[in-house]
């Protein structure tokens, strides 16, 4: 059929379904190929937004320890690709150099943590708490985190990965660290 051919709704859900391509393309080029890399690596060069975020969190990790200081707590808010997330927290262990597995209180949290709704409100809690006493360098979220979660008392860098259409949304993101 020509595009003159479909009806009004059809027309509008094509737009909507190429802009949801569209948002997922501009993140990476896997999101919306619906493919999965077979490393790390391979993912964030995909990338240019992600392979910034990850450089920028190298960054700050290596001004902090140049100091001698803890590291400052970093948030990536992403509302999409979730499946993809560990790419990013391989990333940020394997070449990064973030720790996979320090001591919390009387648990085992990764100095990079993913929040999402999968993840249960119990460990939502040790996430946030080890994030805010500085066991947790790097949280990656979605909508998730944009309320209720105060990670203020440690976060210093908020990398938005896919900003929201609704600003509103965007500020109760910020409030996050800010």
């Amino acid at each position: 059929r020509y595009p003159d051919q479909f009806t009004r709704f059809e027309k509008i859900k094509a737009i909507m379904r190429c802009l949801g391509w569209s948002l997922d393309n501009a993140l990476s080029p896997y999101l919306y190929t619906k493919t999965f890399p077979e490393t790390a690596k391979e993912f964030i060069e995909a990338s240019p937004k992600i392979q910034y975020t990850v450089e920028c969190i190298r960054s700050v990790k290596q001004w902090h320890e140049a100091r001698g200081e803890s590291i400052s707590g970093q948030v990536i808010y992403m509302n999409r690709g979730k499946d993809y997330f560990k790419y990013i927290v391989d990333y940020l262990i394997e070449d990064v150099g973030f720790k996979p597995s320090v001591k919390y209180k009387n648990t085992t949290v990764s100095e990079v943590e993913i929040i999402t709704s999968e993840v249960a409100q119990g460990r939502r809690e040790i996430i946030k708490d080890a994030f805010l006493d500085g066991a947790v360098k790097v949280v990656i979220g979605t909508a998730t985190i944009r309320e209720g979660i105060d990670l203020q008392a440690n976060g210093t860098v908020l990398y938005n990965c896919y900003p929201d259409w609704n600003p509103t949304d965007a500020k109760q993101l910020e409030g996050r660290i800010w």
